[in-house]
């Protein structure tokens, strides 16, 4: 018992502020990811086809790429050039940047499930483009494309641990600091474990609260 409390002393601070980081960074890259997101998705819903490739190319890089890789590309490649970006803002950039590609074809799906009808309504009553956006498609696909975001968010949780590759002192990181300091790898782990856990619990009771909301707003 005086070993674990021993252990417990240690370690939770250490995963506290790993918690911490991880929150920080989650949150700003889920921020970012909607933004890009969104303007990616109307990209590939654009009659401009310049808009519409290059948000299919954005989309297809990301998406087939390992996010490790991408990870290393955006902390490395920078110094190359002369530019030193610190590694938290490169963590959070680079997993805004990597979400966004999902949540652009979440957003593209759930434009394309209301079908071309209401669109070509819109065009032929001279609706602008962004209004059309903005009063009849988003309020009819918000309540479609919650579920799979949510579910993208939570992995966007789990992807943060990635960016202990390039020393952000995330949860992940900061689990391997204190192993490698108390020495008992199992402890350490199930509360890293549950840290992980209580988090995406959070995003998925913010998200019913959503549903809920979306639900009345269509009635």
């Amino acid at each position: 018992m005086d070993n674990l409390g021993h252990v417990a002393e240690i370690a939770v601070p250490m995963l506290l502020q790993g918690l911490g980081n991880t929150v920080i960074i989650s949150l700003a890259a889920i921020a970012i990811s909607i933004v890009l997101g969104i303007l990616l998705g109307l990209m590939r819903i654009c009659s401009i086809k310049a808009f519409n490739k290059t948000a299919g190319i954005y989309i297809k890089i990301f998406r087939c790429t390992p996010f490790m890789v991408q990870v290393y590309l955006a902390y490395y490649l920078p110094p190359s050039f002369g530019l030193k970006i610190p590694a938290m803002a490169v963590g959070i950039g680079i997993l805004g940047m990597y979400t966004a590609a999902y949540v652009a074809v979440i957003f593209e799906s759930g434009i394309k499930s209301i079908g071309k009808g209401q669109r070509e309504a819109a065009y032929a009553m001279n609706i602008p483009w962004f209004k059309m956006v903005k009063r009849i498609l988003f309020p009819q696909i918000y309540g479609i494309i919650l579920p799979p975001l949510t579910g993208q968010f939570l992995q966007t949780v789990k992807d943060s641990s990635v960016l202990s590759v390039i020393t952000v002192a995330e949860l992940t990181m900061m689990t391997n600091k204190a192993i490698g300091i108390t020495f008992s790898p199992l402890g350490v782990y199930l509360c890293a474990g549950v840290f992980y856990w209580l988090l995406n619990i959070c995003i998925e009771i913010l998200s019913k609260i959503c549903e809920k909301k979306a639900f009345k707003f269509s009635m």
